[in-house]
């Protein structure tokens, strides 16, 4: 399918910035950033071999567990959904990142191997010393930097809710990502029974079934694609869709998460569930008004909102600063508990 999407993914390259963080704060669409981490040992063991890049790593990982997951070969990396979509066609056990790095180790002879990886796993927890050896600012917002880990895969497209720099450590990645627009495009599954937290398409995007899922088309023609190697990474705004595929014997990314938002702010997908409890089945007059009120409230930054209100009881109309936030907190406990 990849050989349909004619749209690249944007690129510069590490060359023609000044300021990394200063660069990602601007950017509003993904963009590939070329040799962004290409002075790491790991990106250095990487381009020698997969042996030398692994061995690298093993170097720097912990015995602490982590949780990791297997797929028989006959899926082809694909985790997903089993037939029935009432269970996975994967299965998760406890491990630590040297065992599976040894794991990985004893399969790479083999032609198709089962497919081994650990999932986003936060870097100074399972290789304390990654970050120093292998650093990157990326934003002045508190950050989380996470590791891949495994042999193929292929993570169905899903969002995150935070900005995203992947950053290719070892062997190669291909992305396809849609813009947030697309979801009506792309059959997404359940929000609360998901392969690994996230919301994902249910198209297989290596032989997509345009019958069940005419729509998906549409989504193709917006398709944006991108191919990185040691060295790359690409930023992915959030709420961006992105089809993961990890392609080689041996494969590393490393992923830098950040809000821009301080960190009193809620989580916009609780607001979400929130409001299809109260308002996604009321009748669709009803609908059409409570939009009106949220556009008013929330999305129409050209309102000052309590404008004609004095400030000592302005209350939550205000600036949404911490003390605000933990007013709204109270006030949402309050109704939540009748």
């Amino acid at each position: 399918m990849a050989q349909q999407i004619k749209q690249q993914v944007r690129q510069c390259h590490i060359d023609e910035i000044n300021d990394l963080p200063a660069f990602l704060a601007e950017q509003t669409a993904p963009i590939v950033i070329k040799d962004v981490c290409a002075l790491w040992p790991m990106v250095k063991q990487a381009k020698q071999s997969n042996q030398q890049a692994l061995s690298y790593l093993k170097s720097l990982a912990s015995n602490s567990p982590v949780r990791a997951f297997s797929a028989p070969a006959q899926e082809q990396g694909r985790y997903f959904y089993n037939v029935q979509m009432d269970g996975f066609n994967f299965s998760q056990y406890v491990s630590n990142l040297v065992e599976l790095l040894e794991q990985l180790e004893q399969v790479t002879a083999i032609t198709e191997p089962d497919s081994y990886y650990m999932g986003s796993t936060a870097c100074d927890y399972c290789a304390p010393d990654f970050n120093r050896y292998n650093p990157l600012q990326v934003t002045a917002h508190k950050c989380l930097k996470s590791l891949w880990v495994g042999n193929h895969s292929q993570i169905a497209a899903h969002y995150d809710n935070a900005d995203n720099l992947a950053c290719v450590g070892a062997g190669s990645r291909e992305f396809i990502l849609f813009a947030p627009e697309q979801v009506d495009n792309l059959y997404i599954g359940p929000l609360e029974f998901t392969p690994a937290g996230q919301a994902v398409s249910l198209v297989d995007f290596t032989a997509p079934d345009f019958e069940r899922f005419p729509r998906f088309k549409q989504a193709l023609n917006s398709a944006q694609i991108a191919k990185l190697t040691p060295g790359d990474g690409i930023f992915i705004p959030a709420l961006w869709w992105h089809h993961v595929s990890a392609q080689s014997v041996f494969n590393v990314l490393v992923n830098y998460w950040w809000r821009q938002a301080p960190d009193h702010l809620a989580n916009p997908f609780d607001a979400l569930l929130h409001s299809m409890l109260a308002i996604k089945d009321l009748p669709a007059n009803h609908k059409t008004n409570w939009q009106q009120l949220f556009n008013h409230y929330v999305f129409n930054d050209n309102v000052e909102l309590g404008e004609h209100t004095p400030d000592n009881v302005k209350g939550i109309l205000g600036k949404v600063d911490e003390l605000t936030a933990r007013k709204i907190r109270q006030l949402l406990l309050q109704k939540l508990n009748r």
